[in-house]
């Protein structure tokens, strides 16, 4: 018997919305999906701005509005890095549980890479590498053995974070670049020894989707973007071109969504720097990414990509008051 999920991400760059018919141990039939830009993580260290706080919750609301009435669906969110680092969280916790009265997780740092991992296991024939997931807050990476998550790390590095932290000149200044670079080489210097590297590095989230896009200089649809292998050459080549352009010009290069023009580029100081870093020749593009991840794991539960049995996702719910829920 079929199911509607309707599954609202709370990301750190962007709130999306994805209404999924899932048949258990069967397959899952994405219906609708809904984007609006609400950069969680464009506030101070640890802190949720106020005006992406409004922002998300009135994205919610359009997207709860839109979900089909009827017991037979059902609906849950999902945050990820901006949400869990805030000391704030409960200022768009609250709501959501309270006044929308949504199943809210929190996903620990572990469980992301897991989940955006298990997407790329469903969609590529991939055994062994390393999958990097840069979104807005955050960047997670997992080494992969066998099929098998064997090892995860979560650096503070996303694209949102770094353009925030570093980038202020318009285009960004020769010091700002290499502040932005050492802070992002000496993080994966931490981490890398960490993560055995081996087969391929695949990479995920909304900087290496537009990369694709750069690429092949057209907002191209997933089919071709998915499995799409870029050099190291590559990624310093667009990196190079969308760095030396005002934000004006860089809204217009073909591609890319003007919405993402002001933090292209420190999303891809981040993706050249982890493959520089990782030691890998080139990296592969997945359009899939953690809601997927979620939705496999919904609909075939003994795909969890971890030895032994699938944890409960974690839920960082304390700082939300009463109503927390476990995510079934």
């Amino acid at each position: 018997m079929a199911q509607l999920l309707a599954l609202i991400e709370l990301g750190s760059n962007a709130t999306r919305l994805l209404l999924a018919e899932v048949r258990m141990g069967a397959g899952y039939r994405v219906l609708q999906q809904k984007r609006v830009q609400t950069r969680l993580a464009s506030g101070p260290e640890r802190e949720l701005p106020r005006r992406a706080v409004r922002d998300t919750l009135a994205a919610v609301r359009g997207f709860v509005r839109s979900v089909p009435d009827g017991n037979g669906v059902s609906t849950i969110a999902v945050a990820t890095a901006a949400v869990r680092d805030a000391e704030n969280r409960a200022t768009l916790l609250n709501p959501l549980i309270h006044k929308y009265g949504l199943n809210v997780v929190v996903l620990s740092p572990h469980d992301e890479a897991c989940l955006g991992t298990l997407a790329v296991l469903h969609h590529l024939p991939m055994r062994d590498g390393l999958v990097a997931d840069l979104g807005g807050g955050s960047l997670q990476l997992t080494s992969v053995r066998a099929g098998r998550v064997e090892d995860t790390a979560s650096l503070p590095i996303g694209a949102v974070r770094m353009t925030e932290r570093f980038l202020r000149g318009d285009p960004p200044t020769a010091a700002e670049v290499k502040a932005l670079r050492s802070e992002v080489r000496e993080r994966l210097h931490r981490a890398m020894p960490f993560l055995e590297c081996r087969g391929r590095l695949v990479g995920i989230g909304g900087t290496v989707r537009a990369l694709a896009s750069l690429q092949l200089a057209a907002r191209t649809d997933e089919a071709m973007r998915h499995g799409l292998r870029l050099s190291q050459d590559d990624i310093i080549a667009v990196r190079a071109r969308v760095e030396a352009l005002p934000l004006s010009r860089r809204q217009c290069v073909p591609g890319l969504r003007p919405e993402r023009a002001d933090i292209i580029v420190a999303g891809a100081l981040v993706v050249e720097e982890l493959v520089r870093a990782s030691g890998y020749p080139e990296l592969t593009v997945c359009t899939f990414g953690v809601r997927d991840g979620y939705l496999i794991r919904r609909t075939f539960p003994d795909s969890w990509p971890l030895h032994g049995p699938a944890p409960v996702v974690a839920e960082a719910m304390a700082a939300a008051g009463s109503g927390a829920r476990r995510c079934a």
